[in-house]
């Protein structure tokens, strides 16, 4: 028995010993970051610090000059979409944009039409391909913001039926409208409702504004116009006097019909637009392959170029400018059903 408590007793700190590697290995697995999350965060912060960079740069060249002037819708819409950007800088990077575009597609159409291609008409090439390269750069940005609050609209206008009928339930129980708020904004973690509760419970706590003023500021920075006429609406009852709970319930289910008609809108769009690419897109592009053809057969051109230059540029230009663009007009459309 002595040999065995011994042999076990001897055993025991190395079956500890073992185990400890194992703790080991496990805290490598699962409690240090892995190599691709140091890359990507890495890469996360390089893009914020060239984004800076730039929005410094362009604010140098531009923005100073700027500064003066009034740009009260422009700060209105840069509020909906969330963009951390004065109205002097956000003028300022379109501006950088275009000079930047103009300068790089000058240099690259250049060499591709009078150098490599050695097309007659090089410098017509040219100054097309610098105009649609700063036409697309300096509407870059704008669109990018235009399409943050429709994104952002799309969003609150789907959960905002769910959300109505949270806020009516809440009523219901006899607590006052900020208290209402407030358990909205503690509860709402991740959706985009919860940034424009929050907003109200900011400008109501730190900034010291009532209840009413504040629905009225925030009414006017959100991108959804129904929560816009809703928040309206709230601050009416507020003021007046009503019956929060029918109200809550009520508006839930118009925008819920709402909601269900603009499904239905979509269906009916997407029919017309799968027409007309068909109609247009597919036949189109057919019809200029045959007609490059029909030029190699004549021995002719076209504006300087022979048929194989313009089916190189159909296959890797035109065509896919042209699927690009239906599918952004497909997405922007799907975006305002979701």
């Amino acid at each position: 028995m002595i040999e065995l408590r011994r042999k076990h007793g001897a055993s025991a700190p190395d079956a500890e010993g073992s185990s400890e590697p194992r703790k080991k290995s496990a805290g490598r697995l699962f409690g240090r970051p892995s190599a691709g999350n140091k890359r990507n965060k890495a890469a996360k912060r390089d893009t914020k610090e060239f984004s800076d960079s730039y929005k410094k740069l362009a604010y140098l060249l531009f923005g100073r000059r700027l500064e003066s002037e009034n740009h009260e819708l422009l700060i209105e819409k840069l509020k909906k979409a969330n963009v951390g950007m004065t109205s002097s800088q956000y003028i300022s990077v379109i501006l950088l944009n275009g000079v930047v575009a103009t300068i790089v597609s000058a240099a690259l159409s250049v060499s591709l039409f009078a150098l490599v291609l050695n097309v007659g008409l090089w410098w017509l090439y040219s100054l097309l391909m610098v105009g649609i390269s700063a036409s697309v750069a300096l509407a870059s940005l704008p669109m990018t913001v235009s399409n943050s609050i429709s994104s952002r609209r799309s969003k609150v206008d789907r959960e905002l039926p769910f959300s109505l009928s949270e806020l009516s339930i809440l009523a219901s129980t006899g607590l006052s409208p900020i208290d209402v708020f407030r358990k909205m904004a503690a509860r709402c973690k991740n959706d985009a409702m919860a940034s424009e509760y929050k907003k109200v419970i900011y400008k109501t706590d730190m900034e010291g504004k009532d209840l009413i003023t504040a629905l009225g500021e925030t009414a006017r920075e959100t991108p959804s116009d129904v929560l816009r006429e809703t928040l309206w609406d709230l601050a009416n009852m507020i003021h007046q006097g009503g019956s929060l709970d029918d109200y809550l319930r009520v508006k839930a289910d118009e925008v819920m019909s709402l909601k269900r008609a603009i499904q239905e809108e979509f269906i009916s769009k997407l029919t017309g637009i799968s027409d007309i690419y068909v109609s247009l897109v597919l036949i189109g592009v057919l019809f200029i392959g045959i007609a490059a053809f029909l030029i190699n057969a004549l021995g002719s051109n076209f504006g300087g170029l022979d048929a194989n230059t313009l089916l190189v540029l159909l296959t890797y230009l035109l065509l896919p400018v042209i699927i690009a663009a239906f599918s952004l007009v497909v997405m922007s459309s799907y975006s305002k059903t979701e």
